[in-house]
């Protein structure tokens, strides 16, 4: 891995953390209030940060960072149900007075090559800027919906919603860190990031001024069933406003949901949708065909819509392969190409029966289908299809018929989506 003469590479402790929020600051064109940096720092992955270090006087001050860059440590849901390791890349800032050098260049095939390391199948991001990333070999995976719903939007009944009890408080890692915890273990769509990891749990609980924009701190919806199991949860805040009139016209932002049932998925909902002196409820990231959708009386009063979700990058094709189930029979080859990892490259034998996979090196077998690293990421939770990329020229059918068995395969029976930001 090359370094742009003049940097270099180095890992990066709590001792620098306000540091690395500077040249965030400068990246992302923001200024932190000097009482939100303890916030900003607790949210950050130390022992998977690194960051660009200035070496030569003629680009910068020595010693001065250049460039960041973390990673979380998750398991991520893939379809079938399996949980295979995965970064979630995060906080990646190239200081602005140092751009278009390679330094994101290197600081990606670091943080790639550290997660094969690692063992990880893969890893994943949220794209500021969706141009950037498919030159690292990502695509996007999932895609996730935002919707707006209007305060008393009637909901169809689910049996035993009302069996379910509910909690409302104010967000407590201390409190709440068990309920989110088992609560993404126990979903089962794909794209899913568990939070066993302490580092990726705490960072769930930071809560900077600036995220608040003007609304409260962060609260919680706790839903539990008979013995007090949770079974969902939905992080949000409210703001509030008043019309001319005197009407309330407050908002409750929620950014974090999960439901394990479709009765925890209809408790939470009747409860966030029934907060006084509010009149809208805005949510996301929801999948495409979140459960909510569903239940509304009228559809389009949730005023949905769709944008890119999580972006990945498969760094071990056999492992990622191998783990996920496939929803048809299937025995073809692929060759894929990767620039970045040479043993991802070449001709792989992928057969399934009664859904499971399995995959193995083709060496010198003609491939029935042709695609790079970042398309067969994309299509890997299932939410992309091969098929829709094979139309936009993007994959090459070889075999006459490979493309739609392969296609179909490659499903999922659920939408993927990660419902929490990183």
């Amino acid at each position: 891995m090359s370094v742009t003469p003049g940097y270099r590479l180095i890992s990066l402790d709590r001792a620098r953390a306000q540091e690395m929020v500077d040249v965030n600051a400068w990246a992302f064109v923001s200024e932190p209030e000097p009482a939100d940096v303890p916030e900003w720092v607790s949210m950050l992955p130390f022992g998977r940060i690194r960051a660009m270090e200035v070496e030569d006087p003629t680009r910068g001050d020595v010693g001065a960072l250049a460039g960041v860059a973390g990673a979380y440590t998750f398991r991520m849901r893939v379809p079938g149900g399996d949980l295979v390791p995965v970064a979630g890349l995060t906080w990646v800032s190239v200081h602005t007075a140092h751009r278009r050098r390679g330094l994101l260049r290197a600081m990606m095939a670091d943080h790639l090559s550290d997660a094969r390391r690692r063992g990880e199948v893969a890893s994943a991001l949220y794209a500021a800027e969706t141009e950037i990333y498919p030159r690292f070999g990502y695509g996007m995976a999932a895609r996730q919906l935002s919707v707006k719903v209007p305060r008393h939007a009637a909901l169809r009944e689910v049996a035993g919603a009302d069996e379910l009890t509910v909690r409302i408080e104010t967000l407590d890692r201390e409190r709440h860190g068990r309920v989110l915890t088992l609560v993404q273990r126990r979903l089962a769509r794909p794209g899913t990031m568990t939070l066993d990891d302490p580092v990726a749990l705490a960072a769930r609980f930071g809560d900077p001024g600036a995220k608040r924009r003007g609304s409260e701190r962060m609260r919680i919806v706790v839903i539990e069933e008979p013995g007090g199991a949770p079974a969902g949860y939905a992080i949000f805040r409210r703001s509030g406003a008043w019309s001319e009139d005197g009407l309330p016209e407050g908002k409750v932002d929620v950014f974090q949901a999960a439901a394990a049932t479709p009765a925890a998925a209809h408790r939470l909902w009747s409860v966030l949708l029934d907060i006084d002196l509010t009149a809208t409820v805005e949510a996301g990231p929801l999948a495409a065909d979140d459960p909510l959708m569903w239940m509304l009386a009228d559809m389009r009063a949730a005023r949905p819509r769709l944008r890119d979700n999580i972006w990945l990058r498969i760094v071990d094709v056999p492992a990622a392969l191998t783990a996920r189930e496939y929803l048809c029979p299937v025995d073809a080859v692929i060759e894929v190409t990767d620039p970045l990892f040479p043993d991802n490259t070449g001709p792989w034998r992928v057969t399934s029966r009664e859904g499971t996979g399995h995959v193995e090196a083709a060496p010198g077998e003609e491939p029935d289908l042709v695609l790079a690293v970042q398309e067969l990421s994309a299509a890997y939770l299932g939410g992309v299809s091969l098929e829709s990329l094979a139309a936009a020229g993007l994959v090459e059918e070889r075999t006459p018929g490979a493309l739609h068995a392969l296609a179909a395969a490659f499903e999922s029976t659920s939408a993927p989506v990660c419902n929490l930001f990183f």
